[in-house]
């Protein structure tokens, strides 16, 4: 493990030095709005900032993802392969964002067919995560097996500290990285004790629902309980909470034909919560109503998750209720649960 130091001021040479081998993603605000996006101006990044309207998962699985071109070539056509991804670094992204990016690792290797793009930009993608020292009262993080400066899926993990940031490898990779970086400096070993208080500090403070990461036993018994039509009534089936989620990766494939016999496959952004997301060829759709989509996206998340690849799908980043346009909480959504389960029980 490496741990090093660097003053606010130099995050622009260091952001410089990135470039020269990577592509750097990072948060920077727009009207008003935090996102990720390429760095091409060291100065644009923004690290004061809570979490970003769209989460990073944008830089892995982009909202239009081209999966191939090809073009006409007599009576054949010829396919053509994107170009080989990037070595790209995402720096500043939070811990509960990372912790995404291991879950769509354990989806889109999964079985027998396993997705190039997803997986191929995964090994070439470095994560420089940063704690939160003020998370928000929306966050849950710890409740899901995370936390504010959770180290499972960074790299390297950055602590903001006094007028410094303390940065700490995690992994391989991440200790290689700091190793080339020239702008840092040794961390000073009377501030380490400081720091480790202060991310325990932070973490505790966050409230913890108990009996989350068990919610999934719960739910068995519980899919065709009265409480789901209560819980639906007030979804208008905009999507943000599934199109905002740094977990959800529902998408559809369409193409792109131009007149000249050249077009692209592309894949999209998509959501359970859309009535067309589940309309089959027959005619039929298994989920006309709002009722059976919105408990799909709790037993999406709790349920069939855990079951399949042991690993929860919830961040615990609080963007659904934050951004939900009726102010549904899916923390009320958990406590209905509880109590519901405990009266079958009972």
């Amino acid at each position: 493990m490496v741990q090093k130091m660097i003053s606010k001021e130099k995050i622009s040479d260091l952001i410089k030095e990135l470039q020269k081998e990577f592509k750097v993603f990072g948060p920077v605000k727009e009207e008003g709005v935090v996102l990720f996006k390429e760095i091409t101006d060291a100065k644009e990044i923004c690290l004061d900032y809570s979490n970003s309207k769209i989460p990073a998962k944008s830089v892995l699985f982009p909202m239009i993802d081209t999966l191939f071109s090809y073009k006409k070539e007599g009576k054949g056509v010829k396919i053509i392969e994107n170009p080989p991804y990037e070595k790209t670094v995402i720096f500043g992204i939070r811990p509960c964002d990372s912790m995404g990016f291991s879950l769509f690792k354990n989806f889109f290797s999964f079985g027998k067919y396993k997705d190039p793009h997803v997986l191929n930009r995964l090994k070439n993608i470095t994560i420089i995560g940063m704690g939160c020292l003020e998370p928000r009262t929306t966050c849950f993080c710890t409740s899901v097996n995370g936390g504010p400066f959770n180290k499972e899926s960074v790299d390297v993990l950055i602590t903001e500290f006094k007028d410094n940031y303390y940065l700490e490898s995690i992994t391989d990779k991440g200790e290689a990285l700091i190793k080339k970086i020239k702008s840092i400096t040794d961390a000073d070993k009377g501030d380490l004790a400081k720091i480790e208080k202060l991310q325990k500090d932070i973490e505790s403070a966050i409230p913890v629902i108990e009996g989350l990461v068990s919610i999934y036993t719960k739910l068995d018994g519980l899919f065709d309980h009265p409480m789901w039509k209560m819980e639906s009534q007030g979804c208008i089936g905009c999507g943000a909470c599934t199109y905002l989620c740094p977990t959800c990766h529902c998408f559809d494939v369409l193409e792109e034909n131009k007149q000249d016999g050249s077009g692209r496959r592309i894949r999209i952004w998509d959501t359970c919560q859309f009535p067309l997301f589940t309309l089959e060829t027959s005619g039929h759709n298994p989920r006309t109503t709002k009722l059976p989509r919105v408990r799909q996206r709790i037993y999406h998340k709790f349920n069939y998750y855990p079951k399949n690849y042991n690993i929860i799908g919830c961040v615990g980043c609080g963007r659904c209720i934050i951004n939900c346009p009726v102010s549904s909480d899916i923390r009320n959504i958990f406590l209905s649960v509880e109590n519901m389960s405990f009266k079958t029980e009972g």
